[in-house]
């Protein structure tokens, strides 16, 4: 055992302990981390940094939520106000997609009497069909949006609507 008042260079990033004159040890000295153990301490850091961040967000949406309704019938209003422009607008693409699909069948159905009399189907009723399923689709894109939107909607204000009870919910002992 070496005695000094210096660590010796090959032995620094090793652990020791001072000691005083009388040789009791009055100072603990850790090892130095290997790299391993300094990204595990860096990732722990991270996390933690990341939480901190989670829970600031969690308490100003807590505090918005609470400034912004006062029941949860408020929440509800709210949720049939905002669904109100996607509900409409499924119930206008409705009807033109209705309208579309029976010009589609029309046409399908002339192009099936052509057949039948055995005759080839025109171009210029190829390109209608073709033209009508490309209405159609748009239609059909345009309803699967706006019911996206909707379903977007009711899921973001459940969640206000169930956290809002969490909140004002009081606990009974």
């Amino acid at each position: 055992m070496q005695y000094g008042h210096a660590i010796p260079p090959e032995y620094r990033d090793q652990g020791g302990a001072e000691m005083n004159k009388q040789g009791i040890t009055v100072n603990r000295i850790n090892p130095a981390a290997t790299a391993e153990q300094r990204r595990a301490a860096e990732e722990r850091a991270q996390r933690g940094r990341e939480e901190q961040k989670r829970a600031g967000e969690q308490r100003r949406r807590d505090t918005a939520l609470m400034n912004t309704y006062t029941s949860t019938r408020e929440i509800d209003d709210a949720r049939e106000r905002s669904l109100s422009l996607p509900m409409q607008a499924i119930r206008s693409v409705e009807p033109r997609q209705k309208n579309a699909q029976e010009r589609l069948d029309a046409l399908n159905k002339q192009a099936a009497e052509f057949k039948k009399a055995g005759k080839p189907t025109p171009d210029y009723l190829k390109e209608d069909i073709a033209l009508q399923n490309s209405e159609l689709d748009g239609l059909r894109r345009d309803r699967e949006r706006h019911e996206t939107q909707a379903a977007a909607i009711r899921a973001r204000f459940d969640a206000d609507k169930q956290r809002y009870l969490e909140l004002t919910s009081v606990t009974v002992r």
